[in-house]
């Protein structure tokens, strides 16, 4: 143990002894936790403890995931244990991990019988999780009910039977848990990607959210008259759907990434760059992303910082300064564009504010710049490079502002 605490504190530059072995064990669980500043940087954190009989108590790591089991554990150990990996946190873990080395079918016998003693017994059947071809099936047969609803129906909506919107809302609340479910499994990764069928369901999905948050929404004000001619009891109406969040990658998502990202987060960057060539964002927009992501590698952004300050900071910089190029290269004032690029909207004609912005261009210090300049060709020029700046730079750049 002396040993392992000296390695300790070459590694971390601490000084933690034997004689402070519990505040050497909170540093531990500070690392492994993350929720303090000073361990949010990448180098000062841990990301694998091995333990034996530790770390039973008074451990609060939300952020941890996956529990590595290498003994045979019942009954109270075994919840005891496994309550490590218990805690949601969220857009991270919805649920813990349990790889076990030894005797699998007889930890899963041993988790029945904990759980039958310390649970009632209605959660016995969802604290294991089925295998990936179960939740699949699971997935399809669900995706089957919703088309069969909506396959005979024209429109879904708040004025359709009360009894057909109980049922859409049910079948798409089971398409989506289901489908919940599914992502957690890493053979899903494969599937996506290579099956189409699978693309499609998982589309329907996104498609059909609009819709659903319409007729749900119909049935809680049902619900609230006080005069409910159809069952309700299986809806979740409050909270209890994950709607779409996970299915769409837009804005929002890469912000919460931004939001949870820390210096030299491979991962988390990794996760960012991928949103952003799902959603096939400019390249201008992508290099921003990727610069706030450098400077807070760098230490230039300060973590204690609002991620959304600092973004806006970064985008209203960048949209200013192809305003700038713009002006300076071809010779027109400042203002007039910032005017022309406040109101424009993608094909919009004409362009905003064009008429000031050809007043006040200078041929004369352009064709100083431009020798082979032609003074009838440089209004028409200009004003066609500025459509296309605002629709491919300034557009997609104030976008990200949003």
């Amino acid at each position: 143990m002396k040993q392992i605490i000296k390695d300790y504190n070459e590694y971390y530059q601490t000084a933690w002894s034997l004689e402070s072995v519990e505040r050497y064990n909170g540093d531990i669980n500070n690392r492994l936790a993350r929720k303090k500043a000073e361990f949010k940087e990448f180098g000062k954190q841990i990301d694998l403890v091995i333990v034996v009989e530790r770390l039973l108590t008074g451990f609060d790591a939300p952020t941890v995931q996956t529990l590595f089991v290498d003994r045979n554990l019942s009954y109270a150990n075994l919840i005891q244990a496994f309550s490590r990996t218990n805690r949601t946190y969220p857009e991270k873990t919805k649920g813990g991990l349990i790889v076990t080395f030894r005797k699998p079918y007889t930890m899963e016998y041993n988790v029945q019988e904990a759980t039958k003693v310390y649970s009632d017994e209605s959660a016995e059947s969802t604290l294991i999780y089925p295998t990936y071809e179960d939740s699949k099936k699971r997935f399809k047969k669900a995706h089957k009910e919703l088309e069969n609803i909506t396959a005979n129906i024209e429109t879904i909506n708040e004025h359709t039977p009360m009894e057909t919107r109980v049922e859409f809302v049910k079948a798409f609340q089971e398409l989506n848990n289901s489908y919940d479910a599914l992502v957690t499994y890493n053979e899903y990764n494969d599937d996506i990607e290579y099956s189409t069928t699978l693309k499609d369901q998982v589309l329907t999905i996104e498609e059909s959210v609009g819709v659903y948050n319409t007729v749900k929404g119909s049935l809680m004000d049902d619900e609230d008259s006080g005069e409910p001619e159809a069952d309700f009891s299986d809806i979740e109406f409050h909270g209890g759907d994950n709607l779409a969040k996970i299915y769409d990658i837009d804005a929002t998502y890469i912000d919460k990434l931004l939001e949870t990202y820390s210096a030299n987060n491979k991962n988390i960057r990794d996760d960012i760059e991928k949103a952003l060539q799902k959603l096939e964002k400019a390249e201008i927009v992508k290099d921003v992303y990727r610069a706030i992501l450098n400077a807070i590698d760098n230490k230039e952004v300060d973590e204690e910082e609002d991620i959304f300050i600092v973004k806006r900071a970064f985008f209203t910089e960048e949209k200013n300064n192809a305003i700038d190029d713009f002006a300076n290269t071809w010779f027109v004032a400042k203002d007039a564009l910032h005017l022309s690029a406040i109101q424009y909207v993608i094909g919009m004609d004409p362009i905003p504010n064009i008429s000031d912005i050809l007043n006040s261009r200078d041929f004369d210090k352009y064709k100083a710049a431009n020798p082979d300049a032609k003074a009838l060709k440089y209004g028409p020029e200009m004003k066609r490079q500025w459509r296309i700046a605002l629709d491919q730079v300034i557009i997609p750049l104030d976008d990200e502002l949003r």
